[in-house]
């Protein structure tokens, strides 16, 4: 090869995650024509920048349907007029004379690797189709033919347009090296996706009932660790059976006799510790959640048996009889949580108004989490709600119009800030639309599934 191609860094390049808003590849591939003189048309939301690199200064977003004057285009930029000064967008992201960069041949030829889940695309932009997703480390073979930050590729016997962002000439290590499955198991409801097996866990989301899991056949803490989109993951055992199996399976024997237990019910929402001291915290037990109690209190809390564990809840919050639907804490005469929903009703009343909004406004959300223990302040502080996304690998456009619809209605909703696909967009900067944040290393930390709202109050 002639010239290299960049890599792309960390994680940030998810699979389906359309950018919203990205410059020129950090390598040309082959010449590029100039364009023309008219008016160009953005296909999505696009920075306005004082200079041609992703580095400069942004003087605005725009959004699809957005008409500037435009004067030519070179390396991928486009030059308009916005406001009466000269400034650059990304042509990738524009339509009209002056974005419309033929494709041009005598670019760099062989094969290169995709260094992260990359769509490959029907046309040289994103508004064009993704024909599929070819898997981080996959081989494609250059043909030749760039237009702006895209090259034109084969694979798998078809002929594709793919961003050269996510392209390099040295073959990407596998994520991991995966057990061989010894079977299939389905989920017989909604399940969490675990990091781990233990109380240390990020939530990746929930796979949805009726999901085929490809099992190892390992179990730690009641987890089965899963094969879940190319990585180890663990799921509750307890709602996994065979494949063409109708009822639940059994929750795996343990391994040391557990003692004798008696239903009883949670009164709020209770926090789960392995000790009766109040340690190792372990997640939570909505109001309402059935608890099987083996009658033995320490230090005020009540032990328990969950999943096949010993586990300590305080135990005043403990009945023999199932609460009702009212919730003291919220005012309300029904409970906000439906669902898999948890911390709901102990949120502020700005993120209640929006969470009573997102269920009447948006039926294909099922689950939304409001307070809960955390590192930073806004859950615990009941200030902020995750709406969490359902498919959001492949279903971002319905994460950016939720985010974008309350960004709109930010005063109504006294919202301070919003955070979507490793952007945050807030009130006091406003005028920089939305912006890139750091990379944390996974979906959930980078808010790829789910729609983070942080209000006043």
């Amino acid at each position: 090869m002639k010239k290299a191609l960049k890599a792309v860094r960390g994680a940030a390049a998810a699979a389906g995650i359309a950018v919203l808003v990205q410059g020129v590849g950090a390598l040309t591939l082959g010449p590029l024509a100039d364009a023309t003189d008219g008016n160009v048309t953005a296909t999505t939301a696009v920075h306005v920048r004082t200079s041609p690199t992703t580095q400069s200064q942004s003087l605005a977003v725009i959004y699809k349907g957005h008409t500037l004057p435009a004067h030519g285009s070179k390396n991928g930029w486009t030059t308009v007029t916005y406001n009466g000064k000269t400034a650059y967008v990304a042509s990738a992201y524009l339509a009209g004379s002056s974005a419309e960069v033929k494709s041009s041949s005598g670019g760099s030829t062989g094969t290169v690797y995709t260094t992260a889940n990359l769509n490959m695309r029907t046309g040289p932009s994103t508004s064009h189709r993704s024909a599929f997703v070819a898997q981080r480390g996959t081989a494609v073979v250059l043909t030749g033919e760039v237009s702006g930050e895209f090259a034109q590729v084969t694979v798998n016997g078809g002929t594709y347009w793919a961003s050269t962002r996510y392209l390099s000439t040295t073959a990407a290590a596998a994520y991991h090296e995966l057990p061989t499955p010894v079977g299939k198991m389905r989920g017989t409801t909604a399940l969490m996706i675990r990091t781990t097996s233990t109380s240390s866990f990020v939530n990746l989301g929930d796979a949805p009932r009726g999901t085929i899991f490809d099992v190892t056949g390992k179990l730690e803490n009641g987890m089965s660790q899963v094969i879940w989109q190319g990585r180890l993951r663990w799921v509750n055992a307890k709602y996994l059976v065979a494949v063409d199996a109708t009822a639940s399976a059994p929750a795996p024997a343990p391994t040391t006799a557990l003692p004798s237990t008696t239903v009883r019910y949670a009164t709020t929402l209770l926090n789960n510790w392995a000790a009766s001291t109040g340690t190792r915290y372990s997640g939570e037990f909505p109001r309402g959640s059935e608890l099987n109690v083996t009658g033995k209190v320490e230090n005020g809390r009540a032990q328990i048996v969950h999943n096949g564990a010993i586990r300590w809840v305080t135990a005043k919050y403990v009945s023999a009889t199932k609460p009702t639907d009212s919730t003291a804490s919220s005012g309300s005469s029904t409970t906000l949580n439906r669902g898999y929903s948890s911390g709901l009703d102990l949120t502020n009343a700005n993120v209640q108004a929006i969470v009573r909004d997102v269920w009447d406004r948006y039926p294909a959300i099922t689950t939304m989490y409001g307070w809960r223990r955390d590192v930073t302040p806004d859950h615990p502080a009941g200030r902020a709600v995750d709406v969490m996304i359902p498919s959001y690998s492949s279903n971002q456009a319905l994460g950016w119009e939720i985010a974008n619809y309350y960004r709109a209605n930010a005063s109504k909703y006294n919202i301070n800030y919003i955070i979507f696909a490793q952007k945050i967009w807030s009130v006091q900067r406003n005028s920089e639309g939305w912006r890139w944040m750091s990379d944390r290393g996974s979906d959930n930390a980078n808010h790829y599934n789910h729609v983070h709202i942080n209000t006043y109050g």
